[in-house]
């Protein structure tokens, strides 16, 4: 609701919603029903800018997509790939703001990976809106967090591990909290493991060509 506020598709629930002029929204959907099935992940990005064909093939080569890959159809990509092809999209366009709707949801480690870099080196402002604590912790650092206690919006300036860190004292005496912590840190770690374990395999997979 509140990134469809925003984009101008609904109206606000109470009060208002202004943009500046100067603002260029990009908006990273949690399905991407703007790729043409038909057309391939090449020709998708040769629409979006008419780049000389080394430079978008080149360009395609940071969202991971070399060789043949670029010829493939945009129907026959697994969810992970499509959603590096919207993404290089949305880098194209050049937004000096980007909505995220739930990015890493369906993603493999590969193209959360990309994800993750492109929204690092992006100089503009990032809207997130995600329930991955792992990909909140490494980029935001503002926090609007809905606490179930009283269901109300709090903005918190810092990043998620401040924010933990300033609950804590209310950690010590609320199980739940501490409950939810536990897991937040273990989820961390999981990605963290995965992330391991791929990089591992492909330099075995160096080592063996």
């Amino acid at each position: 609701t509140l990134l469809k506020t925003v984009l101008g598709q609904i109206e606000p629930l109470d009060g208002y919603a202004r943009l500046g002029a100067s603002l260029k929204i990009g908006y990273f959907a949690q399905v991407h029903t703007d790729l043409d099935p038909e057309h391939s992940v090449l020709d998708t990005i040769l629409e979006a800018e008419n780049l000389p064909l080394g430079e978008a093939r080149s360009f395609l080569a940071r969202f991971l997509f070399t060789g043949d890959d670029v010829f493939k159809r945009i129907c026959d990509l697994s969810g992970g790939e499509r959603s590096r092809v919207a993404l290089a999209k949305l880098v194209l366009q050049r937004a000096n703001f980007l909505l995220l709707d739930e990015p890493t949801n369906h993603l493999d480690i590969a193209s959360q990976e990309v994800l993750e870099a492109v929204m690092d080196s992006f100089p503009g402002t990032i809207l997130l809106v995600t329930h991955d604590r792992y990909l909140v912790d490494r980029l935001a650092t503002q926090l609007w967090v809905i606490e179930p206690q009283d269901q109300a919006l709090h903005v918190f300036e810092g990043t998620w591990a401040e924010y933990v860190q300033v609950q804590s004292q209310e950690a010590d005496t609320d199980p739940a909290r501490q409950v939810k912590d536990k897991w937040s840190e273990a989820q961390r770690e999981a990605r963290r493991e995965e992330k391991r374990a791929r990089r591992e395999q492909e330099e075995r997979q160096l080592r063996t060509a």
